[in-house]
């Protein structure tokens, strides 16, 4: 049954961009918007299930790349049922359960409804809990399209204990690769290497860059994937083998990357660069997308990865769920409940 309209429903809201994590996700409001039914080439989503990654606290932050006008819904990704479509697309999307993942300029996926194009969609892969289906974009993707910059060549990457971890130790199994990890307690890296890392470093621990040494010289990675930025940034770079890369896609630390040289980028032929999920799916195109996510369905229906969900809360209690996921961002995504 299709929706009447004006169709009123609830949204998280931002007021404005602050740069403080805490004061962010605290001021975000519960409010109502109303819609009308979808113009042609939109489909409207009925939303069920949207998770908090880090990608969406550094926008309420202000820092990310998307920028919205204010007050803005936050949310860049979840996953719901098509409620209705424009004149122009197909009825039997109607009903159907779908992934979602919106960067633009538009309303966000923490709201009961949401307006989207078809590009923005995906159908949610048979025998998907709807768990899995509302973190099949961010995580997967960009996993993959790191994992295409590796060439073939062993990786260490930081922030390890992360979800995207898991993507890219199954990934790097996959096309029989190292994995080398960094990570921030002991516990973790214990934890890792149970999964399957080659080698877990623990930052905090006095002889790390010993520890650092020796791992590169065993498994000579020539790719970093960094998530964190920096010191560490600068630290890792400097000892690489020469005609290696690192590849930014995240600043967790909040610092500028530093520690770098221009010595070794010319001696040592080091390249930086960046990744963008955005740029990744509108360069790959619609044909390698849906054969991407066919793969990508496969190792989360073969349990391949794990995606625990630390805390599940509802609109009116995003408060009190962002702020355990701030503290305790290693145990699993927040999960906000329609």
């Amino acid at each position: 049954m299709k929706p009447v309209y004006p169709l009123h429903y609830r949204v998280a809201l931002l007021p404005a961009y602050q740069p403080n994590p805490l004061r962010a996700l605290l001021s975000l409001q519960l409010a109502e918007k109303t819609i009308e039914a979808p113009a042609a080439g939109q489909l409207l989503v009925r939303m069920k299930a949207a998770p908090c990654n880090p990608s969406d606290i550094a926008f309420m932050q202000g820092g990310y790349n998307v920028v919205k006008p204010l007050p803005a819904v936050p949310g860049f990704e979840g996953a719901g049922v098509v409620a209705d479509v424009g004149p122009d697309i197909d009825p039997a999307w109607i009903g159907r359960r779908v992934s979602v993942f919106v960067q633009g300029h538009n309303d966000g996926t923490w709201a009961e409804y949401v307006l989207v194009s078809p590009k923005h969609i995906l159908p949610a892969p048979d025998g998907f809990t709807l768990e899995q289906a509302a973190m099949f974009f961010i995580n997967p993707f960009t996993a993959w399209g790191l994992m295409e910059t590796a060439s073939g060549q062993n990786v260490l990457m930081n922030a390890a204990g992360s979800r995207l971890g898991e993507y890219l130790l199954a990934l790097s199994k996959q096309r029989q690769m190292h994995l080398i990890g960094i990570v921030r307690k002991e516990q973790t890296a214990e934890t890792l290497i149970k999964r399957g890392f080659d080698s877990v470093l623990v930052s905090s621990s006095p002889d790390f860059e010993q520890q650092l040494r020796q791992a590169i010289q065993q498994f000579q990675p020539h790719l970093f994937l960094d998530a964190v930025a920096g010191e560490q940034c600068g630290q890792v770079a400097s000892l690489l083998p020469p005609d290696s890369r690192v590849v930014v896609y995240g600043g967790l630390s909040g610092k500028e990357i530093s520690g770098i040289s221009a010595l070794q980028l010319i001696f040592k032929k080091l390249t930086i660069s960046g990744f963008d999920l955005n740029a990744w799916f509108a360069a790959a195109g619609n044909e390698k997308v849906n054969e991407v996510a066919r793969q990508l369905s496969l190792i989360i229906r073969n349990n391949e990865v794990q995606n625990p969900v630390a805390i599940t809360v509802g609109l009116d209690e995003l408060a009190k769920g962002l702020r355990h996921y701030l503290g305790a961002m290693s145990e699993g995504k927040m999960l906000i409940r329609f």
